[in-house]
């Protein structure tokens, strides 16, 4: 009978203890239930608070790029019409440039026809006249007065101011006239053979150009003179 009292003792007391420990697990299951609810409660707002802060960081990161974009734009058409406005005054410039430089120039080709042709117009000067058309050459012609009597005399003699028409004259004739002159003259220059055969200043320098080429004359400062070797 002790026995079974003592094992019924320590029964009651085993049990006693499983119950208080089972109510200790259970308490602490309750309490750590209650923490975990309470961390997730603190996580989700927690969270929620981190996706509105990100949402609205996001927006308003998308308002500044798109306030960025704007401003960007407006540069870049402000760079478009300063540039635009730049082109429109290089344009004017060179417009004004070109029209100084057509005015430069039409001033130094009239010069310069002044200096090569003198008074006579561009079409006297460079057309010659058809073979047909009739000159009016001086009845003492110019091309017999020779160098010498110039020297002598100190000045020219006066041309007879009284002309006729008389045809023509072919090329060979005009090389001859312009020879038999420069050997009188004993050398002249171009504008003397000019003047005094009645010549273009074209048809002068071909016939010159020619009776060059062909050895019968040769240029020594701006002047004329029969060779030796043609004359003998």
């Amino acid at each position: 009978m002790a026995l079974k009292n003592l094992w019924e003792q320590e029964r009651s007391q085993r049990l006693q203890i499983t119950a208080e420990r089972r109510q200790q697990v259970n308490q602490w299951k309750q309490l750590t239930q209650q923490e975990f609810q309470l961390q997730a409660e603190l996580l989700h707002q927690e969270l929620s608070s981190f996706v509105t802060s990100l949402h609205n960081n996001r927006k308003l990161q998308q308002q500044q790029f798109q306030q960025e974009i704007v401003e960007r734009q407006l540069e870049i058409l402000q760079i478009k019409t300063d540039v635009w406005q730049r082109q429109q005054e290089y344009r004017q410039q060179r417009a004004v440039k070109a029209q100084a430089l057509f005015h430069d120039l039409q001033n130094f080709r009239a010069i310069l026809h002044q200096n090569v042709w003198g008074g006579r117009s561009h079409e006297q000067a460079v057309s010659p006249p058809p073979a047909t058309q009739e000159k009016l050459v001086a009845t003492v012609p110019k091309w017999s007065i020779s160098r010498s009597s110039i020297k002598a005399t100190g000045f020219r003699p006066a041309v007879n101011t009284m002309t006729r028409k008389v045809p023509a004259l072919n090329a060979d004739n005009l090389k001859s006239k312009v020879q038999q002159y420069i050997q009188q003259a004993e050398g002249t220059t171009l504008t003397e053979i000019e003047e005094v055969i009645g010549l273009t200043r074209v048809q002068t320098i071909d016939i010159l150009r020619s009776l060059i080429k062909q050895g019968v004359l040769e240029q020594r400062d701006r002047q004329y003179f029969i060779r030796q070797q043609a004359i003998s």
